[in-house]
């Protein structure tokens, strides 16, 4: 029989039932392992429990209670994945399997805990995972044995850490329940950093694969693999971009695309890739030129290919929170457990865009680098050189800038594949934009058919326009087609007269106008350039007469010094 788990592509739902699956048998087994009297003997409140104590004890009721019911749900599709052989004779789970199950319900209630216990208190920070010695024994048992071992083990490290900790005896109680809360959620992730290991480094490793290429979903929980997020957050970052929405910068789309594709051949069986690449691609452009809505689309293309071949994929976009902390070492800290765990820890492949990557670095030549923007670089070269994560073909990175404002060192590390984004650049590509992107909702309104719309697209030529220039001018052009007030016909009209009203109402915009609005634009643009530029000449020069009077100063300072010591030489000499 073959160990491979969950061939189904079947969506698996596990849904909280009213009033619990059984959550007399979770209160059951947690007053078996004493973890119960283990809370109440470090709060020791007056009246037994107290309202935060109780409120944690209902979050491991919960927790135990989904986990029991999550247990027996992923065991029978296994079950059933196992029967699909065509054998009447159903062989019982292997080792392998066993030890999935009891994994993957022991993810659930550890995932579930620290959900549950995050707004019951602060989120403790987990510095180490609890030892693996002994733990593949622990998960491989029957769930109906594995959940109570679990809650053992959790009244045996409550009970330790109480005799190590002086909060667990402090005399005020709100901090001694806090600590209950805090050390119970350290458990949990102490715990699941061990599990962890074990799946996504270890022998279950194929099985998360096989996870991953199903829907999972346990109550609030949405698991990709054995990794979980919130059932409600959305699946990716990315804007709703299309690559037949990209004007322009052909060569860069088509770098990425292929880039693209090639990881999505990466053998996550093997764990090897069929090709050697090179998984950076860089572009270098002015702002509004379409770099990040070209990342967008390369990866909505990269998540629309996997999804048609059965891929297991997910596409990160990092962002400034992501890396800039006030925190000594945070940042570095961030970006690293990003890369390995939401990246490279992923069951599937997986694509990341940075933007503006060249505002995380400051040069290592400025005097003024902070140990934080240190930090950032060296996480940032272990990234690209593939000591932090393995350049395997797993993973690929789309990375832009505006500047090169980098050192040569950080420069030769991101842009080893660098291109040019440009945008458009002929009349052609602006039409395109203008006429059949960004206004084809109402196309209707701007009369499309008018052969002079090609001295739109070389108004936007002349004047040097970005895409995020050309783009302000469609949203008021849009603004202006839809500048009306509804009669009240149109509240109580059907689909279609609702549709006759609009398009009544609607204002028409001529090319002639159209060409107005840009070369209006472009005389604001230039205006307010010129006033950027004065406002920079100033600030340069107010800075050089600070210089000079500085270096003036120092002059001064160093022959006032320079005189005393002389005469301090002349008087000692006299002596």
């Amino acid at each position: 029989m073959s160990d491979a788990p969950l061939q189904s592509p079947t969506p698996i739902t596990i849904e909280p039932l009213p009033g619990g699956y059984d959550r007399p048998g979770a209160r059951r087994l947690l007053s078996e392992s004493k973890l119960p009297a283990e809370i109440h003997r470090v709060v020791r409140a007056p009246f037994g429990h107290t309202v935060l104590s109780l409120r944690t004890l209902d979050a491991l009721v919960e927790g135990f209670d989904l986990a029991q019911q999550a247990g027996q749900a992923i065991q029978a599709a296994l079950m059933e994945d196992i029967a699909r052989t065509g054998s009447l004779a159903i062989p019982e789970p292997t080792r392998d399997q066993r030890l999935f199950i009891g994994a993957f319900t022991t993810t659930v209630l550890l995932d579930q805990l620290r959900v549950d216990l995050a707004t019951l208190g602060p989120v403790p920070k987990i510095e180490s995972d609890l030892e693996a010695d002994g733990l593949e024994d622990l998960l491989e048992v029957p769930v109906p044995e594995l959940l109570p071992r679990v809650a053992k083990m959790a009244a045996s490290y409550l009970q330790v850490q109480a005799k190590q900790k002086p909060e667990a005896a402090d005399p005020k109680l709100e901090v001694r329940e806090q600590w209950v809360v805090s050390t119970i959620h350290a458990f949990a992730g102490q715990l699941a950093g061990a599990v962890d290991r074990l799946t996504h480094l270890g022998r279950l490793r194929p099985f998360g694969v096989a996870l991953a290429k199903r829907k999972v979903t346990v109550g609030e929980l949405r698991f990709e693999g054995f990794r979980s997020r919130a059932a409600g957050d959305p699946v990716t970052d990315l804007k709703p971009i299309r690559v037949e929405d990209i004007v322009g910068n052909s060569d860069y789309v088509e770098a990425g695309l292929k880039l693209a594709r090639d990881v999505a051949a990466f053998d996550l069986e093997a764990g090897s890739s069929p090709k050697r690449i090179n998984p950076v691609l860089f572009g270098l452009g002015r702002p509004g030129c379409g770099k990040t809505i070209t990342a967008h689309a390369i990866g909505n293309y990269f998540l629309d290919y996997c999804r048609a071949r059965d891929i297991p994929a997910r596409f990160k976009v990092i962002r400034r929170t992501d890396w800039a902390s006030a925190y000594q070492n945070a940042s570095a800290n961030q970006l690293v457990k990003i890369f390995k765990e939401e990246i490279y820890g992923f069951e599937g492949v997986c694509g990341v865009y940075w933007p503006d990557i060249d505002t995380a670095f400051a040069s290592r030549s400025s005097g003024d680098l902070r140990m934080e923007e240190k930090n950032n670089l060296g996480a940032v070269f272990g990234i690209f050189d593939g000591t932090l994560i393995p350049k395997d073909g797993k993973w690929f990175m789309i990375c832009d800038a505006n500047y090169m404002q980098m050192d040569e060192a950080t420069r030769s590390r991101i842009a080893q594949n660098p291109f040019t984004v440009t945008g458009p650049t002929t009349p052609e590509d602006y039409v395109t934009m203008v006429r059949d992107i960004m206004l084809r909702e109402v196309r209707r309104f701007i009369h499309p058919e008018d052969p002079r719309w090609l001295g739109v697209g070389e108004a936007c030529v002349k004047f040097d326009l970005s895409g995020r220039n050309v783009e302000s001018i469609a949203n008021n052009i849009l603004s202006h087609i839809q500048d009306f007030e509804y009669p009240d016909e149109y509240f109580q009209a059907d689909l279609d007269r609702r549709r006759e009203i609009i398009d009544a109402c609607s204002r028409r915009v001529g090319v002639d106008e159209i060409v107005a609005r840009i070369e209006k634009f472009a005389e604001f643009q230039v205006e307010a350039e010129d006033k950027a530029a004065r406002d920079r000449f100033e600030r340069e020069v107010e800075e050089m007469v600070r210089q000079l009077n500085a270096g003036r100063a120092a002059t001064e300072r160093a022959a006032a010094a320079a005189k005393a010591h002389i005469e301090g030489q002349g008087l000692g000499g006299e002596g």
